[in-house]
């Protein structure tokens, strides 16, 4: 009798042991997102390999940040106006603290620029914009991040489950402790602001460690920035956008449907509404910044790869001029 009471102890106690844990921190509100949580739970075990064990553990860990998705509503981006945006960005003191951190920084920033064909100054100036190079890589748990944002964003649930999942396969395959990365309040990491996905498909470890490291390793870092510019169609020795003057009569029409945007513009089209200009050859953009201070540029397809970094017609625009006032100070070192 007794022997057969510990048998079933033992065997119930063993099914228990193998059951999935119960939501522990957080818990009346990760219930709801159940369905959610089993569905990238199931993405994590049977397309990724990831031990059941771990994939419950971290989403498990999930806490939500309210100050993330009011972050998202209010992005800079989406508020201030492009001579406030670019106030923000091209400073006396940031552009002096890239040209001091491409002379210091020199030699290893030309291996890269000679391997990939990105310019150096383009490089820096990445850094510069995303995380005043280096300094400020973000102070937000990167799980609690991507957890609020893939199970409550109202409109980028998709993409952000689809991170979410990158960046927990990217704990579990380098044994990265997830409670212990930080990054922005979207869930970027390190010194280039790298979105999960991106670090594990384009991230590059440089110096052959075993690791790819965008938080430290300068090599790392630099070279994965290079690597996703020519990933996503980089033209080298292409310019990335020039300076136009539109006819007065269709100043009006190019701001018709708005601006802080960049829309294609076909070469006969362009060559109707421009001054007379020589003109790069492949596609072009019209970059819209400021209906009320009618300012333009005219993009080329490295403008639009930029954008690809960040969809912002104004970010890609301060990472050009950023580039171009480091590289104005650098072309007598």
């Amino acid at each position: 009798m007794i022997q057969n009471l510990l048998k079933n102890f033992i065997l119930l106690f063993f099914i228990f042991s193998l059951a999935e844990p119960v939501l522990s921190n957080n818990n009346p509100v990760l219930a709801k997102y159940s369905k959610e949580i089993k569905e990238i739970k199931s993405i994590l075990i049977n397309k990724y390999n990831v031990d059941h064990k771990y994939a419950s553990e971290v989403l498990n860990s999930i806490k939500f940040r309210q100050k993330t998705l009011d972050s998202m509503s209010n992005a800079v981006e989406r508020k201030a106006t492009w001579e406030r945006y670019r106030s923000i960005f091209i400073t006396k003191s940031r552009v002096n603290a890239g040209i001091k951190y491409h002379k210091k920084n020199h030699k290893i920033l030309k291996e890269i620029e000679n391997k990939y064909g990105i310019p150096s100054e383009v490089i820096v100036a990445f850094l510069g914009v995303e995380t005043n190079y280096g300094k400020g890589t973000g102070k937000v748990k990167v799980l609690d991040s991507l957890g609020t944002l893939a199970l409550k964003h109202p409109r980028r649930s998709k993409f952000f489950k689809a991170q979410l999942i990158y960046f927990i396969l990217l704990t579990y395959d380098n044994n990265l402790n997830y409670q212990n990365l930080y990054g922005s309040y979207a869930g970027a990491m390190g010194a280039p602001q790298f979105m999960p996905e991106s670090y594990i498909k384009l991230g590059v470890d440089y110096n052959e460690d075993g690791k790819v490291d965008l938080w430290n390793d300068k090599y790392d870092i630099y070279a994965s920035i290079a690597n996703y510019l020519i990933r996503k169609g980089w033209q080298k020795s292409r310019n990335i956008y020039s300076n136009i003057k539109i006819k007065g009569s269709y100043e009006d029409e190019i701001f018709k449907n708005g601006d802080v945007k960049t829309v294609p513009i076909t070469d006969s089209k362009l060559k109707k509404i421009i001054i007379k200009k020589e003109l790069e050859t492949g596609k072009k953009y019209l970059i819209l910044l400021s209906k009320k201070n009618k300012k333009y540029k005219l993009g080329y397809k490295n403008f639009k790869v930029i954008m690809s970094y960040n969809p912002s017609t104004f970010y890609a625009m301060v990472v050009s001029q950023l580039s171009e006032r480091i590289a104005e100070e650098n072309e007598i070192f």
